[in-house]
């Protein structure tokens, strides 16, 4: 089978354009002209020049193509304004849905995200399984969660009218190899002699390695069983965010001491180094906001029961062996 892989230079979407050829299937990788082709130059996919927000590139492009996986969004969580999550995450994926429906294209995957869900993940200890309603407002803070939750409604919407078949997956956090958020963040924080922690809170965590992801996404996509579902991606037992933290500084072979600073100190800091990249207008996010710093206080907490019930899927990294593996990624980037 031939399959469309959007976000193809992203983390999870690489994860997946790798896993699809080891498995045997044809895969067609949709970048932008001016996205970083180096990884995907070094597999067997097909790229082709695409942008989800630009309708007239799509149609040629999922010709022939039987699965779509769609990884395309705006990742930057806190960070940017309304027009463009719009355009890319909710008018983008709209786009790739009709040019999809229209080509005959017979399965659809949507890569969506916990955000959806809002403060109900944020509700006692009982974990937020698929049947959680979503609750994502649209404010400054959370324009990337409720444009990921417009995007999940117009998939629903193609599903319901038997436009596409479609199926789900929502993610907490990620990390792999071309990870820019988490691993990436946790990295930099760890190359400080100290490592300082914003707070008391120590949330728990869905973090899933990138090959994980993409094995889930896979099962989702072709299962029978699969469509017209959603699936949480989470491992059995949640990660601390702590443990993260640890399990970096020890792949990075190295000590360093934890000290926990006051949260107006790292408020401070945070809105600091925010504010000055608004005043020189960076369009790349700064290294931490006011919303990486409110969300190291926000569970990620997710019931994940339903992809192992249903399609058999559980995480086979460990965190030891997924931030070993993130290390050496990065040292190799740093050294070629």
């Amino acid at each position: 089978m031939k399959t469309l892989v959007t976000g193809s230079t992203g983390m999870v979407g690489s994860a997946l354009v790798e896993r699809l050829l080891a498995r045997g299937y044809e895969v067609r990788a949709m970048a932008r002209k001016t996205s970083d082709l180096t990884h995907l130059k070094t597999t067997d996919a097909e790229i082709v020049f695409g942008d989800v927000t630009d309708y007239a590139s799509l149609p040629p492009i999922v010709q022939g193509i039987d699965i779509v996986i769609h990884a395309a969004a705006k990742v930057t969580p806190g960070w940017g304004n309304w027009d463009e999550f719009e355009e890319t995450t909710v008018h983008g994926t709209e786009n790739v849905l009709k040019a999809s429906a229209e080509a005959g294209v017979n399965r659809f995957l949507q890569i969506s995200s916990h955000m959806v869900y809002g403060d109900a993940c944020q509700k006692g200890d009982v974990p937020a399984d698929e049947s959680t309603a979503c609750e994502a407002t649209k404010t400054p803070a959370t324009y990337y969660d409720y444009a990921k939750l417009l995007a999940e409604q117009a998939c629903w919407e193609y599903h319901k009218q038997g436009k596409i078949q479609l199926s789900m997956i929502r993610i907490v956090s990620a990390y792999g190899p071309r990870d820019r958020l988490l691993a990436d963040r946790m990295y930099k924080q760890s190359s400080f002699p100290i490592l300082f922690w914003p707070g008391d809170a120590n949330p728990r965590y869905a973090i899933v390695y990138s090959t994980d992801i993409a094995e889930l996404a896979i099962l989702a996509a072709t299962s029978d069983r699969a469509i017209g579902q959603v699936y949480n991606v989470a491992g059995p037992v949640p990660v601390r965010l702590k443990e993260f933290a640890e399990a970096i500084v020890n792949a990075r072979g190295v000590k360093r001491p934890q000290v926990t600073m006051p949260y107006s100190v790292a408020w401070v800091w945070c809105y600091l180094m925010e504010t000055f990249a608004k005043l020189v207008r960076s369009k790349k996010m700064p290294y931490l906001t006011l919303a990486s710093l409110r969300s190291i206080h926000r569970e990620g907490y997710l019931d994940g029961s339903k992809a192992k019930n249903e399609l058999g899927w559980e995480p086979k990294v460990s965190v030891e062996e997924g931030t070993r593996q993130y290390v050496e990624w990065l040292r190799s980037q740093k050294k070629a």
